[in-house]
């Protein structure tokens, strides 16, 4: 890895001011994402900074709900604050605005979060995950016959959370019993909380 700022590598700090700039919580996977389209690094000196940076305190791996999520630290902000400029103005330029115009794709992906697994059977399990302020609000396991069905739930995932939640919640507390015009107390005050729920959901 090249030295570029008084025994500061250009890799390194281009990580710091991405980091920075997005001023969210980041997946390891988004930092590398963000690397590579903006033609930064190859994955091995990519790696090789993140694990100097973290065995360095520069920036800090912190467990979350969808996992580990890494935040620039003191120190890193000082190194940062001291040396950004000798970075080319165009590369700050680029990677500030592509902070920007991702953070909230960025966001939502630490907060509707799936995988999928490959059964012996040739199945597939899909996991999809809604977090809502670090704690998971719906958790869902599903097994599905074939890739191109995991990919999907997948893909509308995302599109298809909130409406999935407000469903189940409704069809779990709620049973309507045949002659009953209305909902008790109780039961219009536990409509009330799903709404909330329900849209402290969209709005995280």
């Amino acid at each position: 890895m090249p030295i570029f700022a008084q025994g500061v590598p250009k890799n390194k700090l281009t990580i710091l001011y991405f980091v920075r700039s997005a001023n969210i919580d980041l997946m390891r996977e988004q930092i590398h994402r963000a690397m590579v389209e903006n033609d930064c690094m190859s994955y091995f000196d990519f790696q090789t900074a993140m694990y100097e940076m973290e065995q360095d305190g520069m920036i800090a791996a912190i467990p979350r709900a969808f996992g580990q999520a890494y935040r620039i630290t003191a120190p890193g902000e000082s190194v940062l604050s001291m040396f950004e400029e000798s970075l080319p103005f165009s590369l700050r330029q680029r990677l500030a605005d592509y902070a920007d115009s991702a953070r909230e794709s960025m966001r939502l992906e630490t907060q509707l979060l799936s995988s999928m697994e490959e059964l012996y059977s040739g199945a597939y399990m899909v996991h999809l995950k809604a977090v809502e302020r670090n704690d998971v609000v719906l958790d869902i396991s599903m097994k599905l016959a074939s890739r191109t069905m995991a990919q999907r739930a997948r893909k509308n995932w995302g599109k298809a959370s909130e409406e999935i939640y407000a469903f189940l919640l409704k069809k779990l507390l709620f049973t309507e019993e045949a002659g009953e015009e209305c909902a008790s107390e109780n039961e219009q005050e536990q409509q009330s909380d799903v709404s909330n729920q329900t849209d402290a959901l969209s709005e995280s």
